[in-house]
């Protein structure tokens, strides 16, 4: 149960962490329509051309933005216009429109809403299609001064909304393509629950408290057991969610980039393996009796009769001689010192069992050291002595086996 909870709260936080809201966003930004109009006819082609042209072309722009321009007045379009200007000035502005800023910071001057957010909602209505723009006239309570003083030029502040729609094609290799990206608490709603539940997870793993065993039972320490866990996890859910991360969207993850996940996915197989190993060494416990040896495990229990057993024997598990040839081949290959150091590590690698032949034809071994020789299974002396006294046959003989895991039965 602690490694179901465990193991299950690390997958699910991963997938909601890049599930991706793909709800309609409004980004907002300040507007100066002489300014910016003359901005973009001299980025065209027809900057080339008079200057009568390109008066012609601003007051053709200015009759599409007249169009698509509304009168608002209100406090809170003012205080948004003021934030915006703050920006654009270096000054600091509150947390909860910094939180509104584009997930990457650039470009700093544009603030995201949502459609039923105020004040947005008043004017949402408006907005049909994607791309839609929409450009609001706002006044503030020193309009009718200004218009007295003839300082209209100062009451004219302009914000320009766009209506914008994310789909899955605007996510490839490298997360989304389309700037400026939206907060995060936007685009992925799910991943401050992720965090909570990779915590809630860890917290279940650590606080859950160990069943009670006697003394006299054999079994592996627990600061071994998790440091396999460790292992598992980082060799499980990096290779699991590098996907996830390079495309940053889990529907894309799961759906037309499915082949590219499912190699990272094939190797992180490798950590699921180990996560059986974690599993069974948290569970593996030895009770030796007067009739013989009950070994338990998450699989169940199983007795082991001493009146039953042939004869036992020291014995080395070793990886398989053709996986240590590709590690070497591999190693060459890239001339990479680190690669060097594991193939002589995994040369030299073994680990010590005790063998015990069945009469029944069967091989049954406990593990009892790790594969750099240091005692795992402490107490194993109890075994052998057992073994022993109920004049259970020995033999000297060292039996080698090639096995890329640890074999329980044979």
């Amino acid at each position: 149960m602690r490694r179901i909870v465990y193991y299950s709260c690390c997958f699910i936080a991963i997938i909601g962490a890049y599930y991706v809201d793909l709800s309609p966003v409004v980004i907002c930004d300040l507007y100066k329509p002489d300014k910016d109009s003359h901005k973009k006819a001299n980025k065209t082609v027809d900057s080339l051309l008079s200057e009568s042209a390109q008066k012609g072309f601003e007051q053709k722009k200015q009759a599409e933005i007249g169009i698509d321009t509304l009168a608002i007045n209100g406090n809170e379009w003012f205080e948004i216009y003021n934030y915006l200007s703050a920006l654009k000035e270096g000054r600091s502005i509150p947390e909860e429109y910094k939180k509104r800023l584009p997930s990457n910071k650039y470009p700093m001057s544009v603030f995201f809403f949502m459609p039923d957010e105020m004040p947005i909602k008043k004017v949402a209505y408006h907005f049909k299609s994607n791309n839609q723009i929409l450009y609001l006239q706002i006044f503030d309570e020193n309009h009718n001064k200004q218009l007295q003083n003839k300082d209209i030029s100062k009451a004219e502040k302009y914000l320009r909304l766009k209506y914008q729609i994310y789909s899955l094609d605007d996510f490839s290799i490298g997360g989304i393509n389309i700037y400026p990206p939206p907060p995060t608490w936007m685009l992925y709603p799910y991943r401050e629950y992720s965090l909570f539940l990779l915590l809630a997870g860890v917290a279940f793993y650590i606080l859950l408290p160990v069943k009670n065993i006697s003394s006299k039972v054999i079994r592996y320490p627990r600061w071994r057991v998790i440091l396999c866990d460790l292992g598992a996890t980082i060799l499980t859910f990096v290779f699991f969610g590098m996907p996830f991360f390079i495309i940053g969207s889990t529907q894309k993850v799961f759906s037309s980039y499915i082949l590219f996940s499912s190699v990272f996915w094939l190797i992180s197989l490798i950590g699921l393996y180990t996560i059986k190993v974690a599993l069974w060494y948290g569970s593996y416990q030895i009770d030796i009796s007067k009739e013989g040896l009950k070994i338990a495990d998450y699989r169940g229990i199983r007795q082991l009769r001493f009146d039953d057993m042939e004869y036992f024997q020291p014995a080395i598990f070793r990886p398989p001689k053709w996986f240590i040839f590709f590690t070497w081949f591999s190693a060459l290959l890239r001339r990479n010192v680190t690669d060097l150091g594991k193939a002589i590590l995994l040369s030299s690698s073994e680990t010590g069992a005790i063998a015990i032949k069945l009469k029944n034809g069967r091989e049954f071994y406990i593990t009892v050291t790790d594969q750099m020789g240091s005692t795992a299974l402490k107490g194993f002396e109890k075994i052998i002595e057992s073994l022993k006294t109920s004049d259970v046959r020995e033999l000297e003989e060292v039996k080698v086996i090639r096995s890329m895991g640890m074999e329980i039965m044979k």
